[in-house]
C-alpha cells in the first residue's frame, strides 16, 4: 500500500501551529501577513491562504476583513493515535520546547502487575522513571516509564533522564517497534496534582497507558502518560469491516 502525505496545505497549516506557540501568540493576537509567511516558508499564496483556511475551519484563528487573521484560541495537540511516537518528539512536532523535569528515578523491584507487564525473570528489578513536562510553566504531561534495570547497561546516575527515552533505549540496542494503547480520561489524585504542582480541580487529563515492544515482540516499557485535556486531542480512523 502506497503511503499518502501530507498536502502542502497540511503541511504549512502544522508549520504554523508551531510558529504560534514558538512566538507564543494568545488569543486576540494577530498572525503575521500572507507576505511575511510566503517569504517565510517559501511556498506561494495560494498554499498560505489553503492554510489559514484549514485553520479557520479548526475555529483556531479568524479573519477580519482587510486587517489580517487572528488568533482565537491556543492549538491544541492532536495527534494520530495509530503513531507510535515518544513525547519529546511529540512535542517537538509542534514546536514546544518544553522543560523535562525529573521528578524520580530509581531501581526498584516490580509487584506483580508490573512483572506480568514486562515478563520478567524472578529477581530482575525496574526503572521507575518519573517526569513532568512544562511550557511556559504550565503543566503539559507528566509521565511515569517502567522497564527493566537489565536494558541500561551503566549505573542510573551517569545517565541524562531529561532527553528521549526511546532515544536512549535504541542507543542501549533496544529498539521499540510498536505499542499496544489504552485511552482513559481522568482526574489526577490529590497526591499527583501536589506532585506537578496544579490543582487537584483543574479539569480532565487524558491518560494513555501504554506497553511498548521491541521487534521480536518482548515488552521493554510500559508507559502512563497524563495529557492534559485542554492541550492535547488524539484522534483515530475506524473502517467497517
Amino acid at each position: 500500500m502506497t503511503r499518502r502525505h501530507p498536502t502542502l496545505a497540511i503541511q504549512i497549516r502544522d508549520r504554523l501551529h508551531a510558529l504560534i506557540v514558538e512566538q507564543g501568540l494568545r488569543p486576540g493576537d494577530r498572525l503575521p501577513s500572507e507576505n511575511e509567511l510566503m517569504t517565510l516558508f517559501d511556498v506561494g499564496r495560494t498554499s498560505i491562504r489553503e492554510a489559514f483556511k484549514l485553520l479557520e475551519q479548526e475555529g483556531l484563528i479568524q479573519a477580519r476583513h482587510g486587517d489580517g487573521r487572528y488568533l482565537t484560541t491556543q492549538p491544541s495537540l492532536d495527534r494520530p493515535l495509530t503513531r507510535l511516537e515518544g513525547v519529546t518528539e511529540m512535542l517537538a512536532s509542534r514546536g514546544y520546547t518544553a522543560d523535562n523535569t525529573v521528578l524520580d528515578v530509581a531501581a526498584t523491584e516490580p509487584d506483580r502487575h508490573q512483572r506480568e507487564l514486562l515478563q520478567l525473570p524472578p529477581g530482575e528489578a525496574i526503572v521507575r522513571l518519573e517526569r513532568l513536562r512544562r511550557h511556559r510553566d504550565d503543566a503539559l504531561l507528566y509521565s511515569i516509564d517502567l522497564f527493566p534495570r537489565s536494558l541500561i547497561g551503566r549505573p542510573l546516575d551517569e545517565v541524562d533522564w531529561t532527553g528521549s527515552l526511546f532515544q536512549l533505549l535504541t542507543e542501549q540496542g533496544h529498539t521499540i517497534a510498536y505499542a499496544v494503547a489504552q485511552v482513559r480520561a481522568v482526574t489526577l489524585s490529590h497526591t499527583q496534582a501536589e506532585r506537578i504542582g496544579t490543582h487537584e480541580d483543574g479539569g480532565a487529563w487524558l491518560l494513555l497507558l501504554q506497553t511498548h515492544h521491541d521487534s521480536a515482540g518482548r515488552p521493554v516499557l510500559y508507559s502512563q502518560d497524563y495529557h492534559r485535556g485542554t492541550d492535547f486531542s488524539f484522534h483515530l480512523v475506524r473502517r467497517r469491516d
